[in-house]
């Protein structure tokens, strides 16, 4: 028997101070079987920090054709194909064909740095941008995930702050490209 995925709600207030974005958001996410809260909290950063009308989460870890969050038009066309992690060249370089803007972020502090390096003389950056997400805080993003989340969110310039009634976290986005 296939296991199901587990759903979270969050409901979110967002201040993006640098992209003058104001918004309450009143999301549904579906945690994959294979994945952890961790890793959900982290998608869910990244749909916080590109935060529009038409951004979505996709079925992500179910599917290679598609990445983590996407923003599309109404005609379909893909204008903004989101992935974490370190994935590789081939897998970047079909999101730029596919997509109008491509962004990567990347979290894990010990690897990061060596992947990054192997890439960025074998791609192109016009439609790419790629970040390092580090955590300022010494509390894991996991301790803010419930079933249902009631979260305030304000970004600054490099710096997020990601909070519930008890618990801040503090997280620095450093654009690598």
């Amino acid at each position: 028997m296939a296991l199901s995925a587990t759903i979270y709600k969050a409901n979110i207030s967002l201040s993006n101070l640098s992209h003058n974005h104001y918004e309450d958001y009143s999301l549904t996410m579906a945690m994959h079987p294979s994945e952890n809260e961790q890793r959900m909290m982290k998608r869910l950063l990244c749909f916080l920090l590109n935060a529009s009308e038409n951004l979505e989460f996709t079925r992500g870890l179910s599917t290679t054709e598609e990445p983590e969050i996407w923003e599309r038009s109404l005609t379909g066309e893909i204008l903004h194909w989101i992935e974490m992690g370190e994935p590789t060249l081939k897998r970047i370089k079909q999101a730029q064909g596919k997509a109008r803007q491509v962004s990567v972020y990347t979290f894990n502090s010990n690897t990061y740095q060596e992947w990054f390096e192997k890439l960025k003389a074998k791609l192109s950056f016009k439609n790419l941008a790629i970040y390092y997400i580090s955590n300022e805080s010494n509390i894991e993003l996991d301790s803010l995930c419930k079933k249902s989340m009631q979260l305030s969110c304000t970004i600054e310039d490099d710096s997020m702050y990601l909070s519930s009634d008890d618990v801040m976290i503090s997280l620095k986005v450093e654009k690598l490209k």
